[in-house]
């Protein structure tokens, strides 16, 4: 990039946009100067006619800007075509402003300024980039917006809540999508053992989400409305495959062993949620576990054949985990882990 300095400073603008008309009749305008499209302004052109008008003296002008006094002549020449205006005027050796040059001189300084002005914060923010915070893995349940919420209220105070982004899954693990760069936090329910060996992904637990049963209608717990886990030993678990809730799986099982079981169950394959609300009206001797939110979203035409249990022990839940780079440094994902880090752990709690 040319650099052309004037006066104490130096210049890196190269094109200097120059809008005729501030409305929609600017380019009506510029057909009526003769061209068929917006000016555009040459920012060199402009500094040399304000180094001109300063010394009014090609040799000493071209000396200062450090060029040949031709190729100040020219441009100058070239710059009076473009304005379709005579900016300098020769009394034989001597060489003064005209009347049009006067009136644009301020402007021409005016222009230059905020050029340098636009030119210093964008280097500004190339090297300080506005707070920005990326997440993927939620989804559209009760528990995700909650999180989504709980975040924002972390960082709205000093960062604002616009710097939260979120994006689609596009169906990638959640280390891949760090590892990527894609994204600064994925939200997930992924065990920490699904991380590959000396992964760069920390975990942070950022709520526990109470697991719920939901049974037969005609099934004998269905009649107690609340149970605790031993009441499940003798039940066959239905193990939903297919889905982003079978990564959570482990922790169902994890549970049952907390309480002196190992759950007998039945794969069951279900590519989405409606085939889960499905599997609820013709669950027959199975049970199926999920988070308590599940169960509040059964539809009405279903609701007759199934019963949702409430199952009484406090340890009955799967965590619900923020995982990021250990190595990110940004900022914004700096002072939201250190955040939540001072909280109780987990800080949420979904019943």
């Amino acid at each position: 990039m040319n650099r052309i300095r004037f006066g104490n400073r130096t210049s890196r603008i190269e094109e200097l946009k120059v809008v005729p008309c501030s409305n929609a009749l600017c380019y009506e305008h510029a057909k009526k100067r003769g061209r068929g499209r917006m000016g555009m302004l040459n920012a060199n052109y402009v500094i040399e006619f304000t180094e001109l008008a300063k010394r009014l003296n090609y040799t000493e002008t071209a000396r200062a800007l450090n060029m040949s006094q031709p190729s100040l002549s020219k441009h100058i020449s070239q710059f009076e075509k473009e304005l379709k205006l005579e900016l300098f005027k020769r009394d034989g050796n001597s060489l003064r402003l005209t009347k049009c040059g006067a009136e644009l001189l301020p402007l021409a300084y005016r222009a230059i300024e905020a050029m340098e002005e636009l030119d210093s914060k964008a280097h500004y923010l190339r090297r300080h980039p506005p707070a920005h915070l990326s997440i993927s893995g939620l989804t559209d349940e009760g528990p995700s917006t909650e999180v989504l919420g709980f975040l924002i209220s972390l960082i709205n105070s000093e960062y604002g809540a616009n710097c939260l982004e979120v994006k689609h899954r596009y169906n990638k693990n959640p280390a891949e999508m760090l590892e990527s760069g894609d994204v600064d936090i994925v939200f997930d329910p992924a065990p920490v053992e699904e991380m590959p060996e000396g992964s760069n992904v920390e975990v942070l637990r950022v709520a526990d989400l109470k697991l719920t049963a939901i049974v037969d209608a005609g099934n004998p717990l269905a009649s107690k409305g609340r149970i605790g886990v031993s009441d499940l030993e003798k039940s066959t678990f239905v193990r939903y495959e297919g889905i982003y809730l079978s990564r959570s799986w482990c922790y169902i099982e994890e549970a049952c062993e907390r309480h002196g079981f190992t759950p007998k169950t039945r794969s069951c394959l279900c590519s989405g949620i409606p085939e889960l609300f499905a599997l609820c009206a013709g669950l027959g001797d199975m049970v199926l576990v999920v988070g308590s939110n599940f169960g509040a979203r059964i539809p009405e035409g279903i609701k007759p054949f199934c019963r949702v249990l409430d199952v009484a022990d406090g340890d009955f839940c799967m965590p619900l985990q923020l995982m990021y780079r250990k190595d990110n440094d940004n900022p914004v994902l700096t002072e939201l882990v250190a955040r939540i880090e001072a909280m109780p752990n987990p800080p949420l709690r979904f019943e």
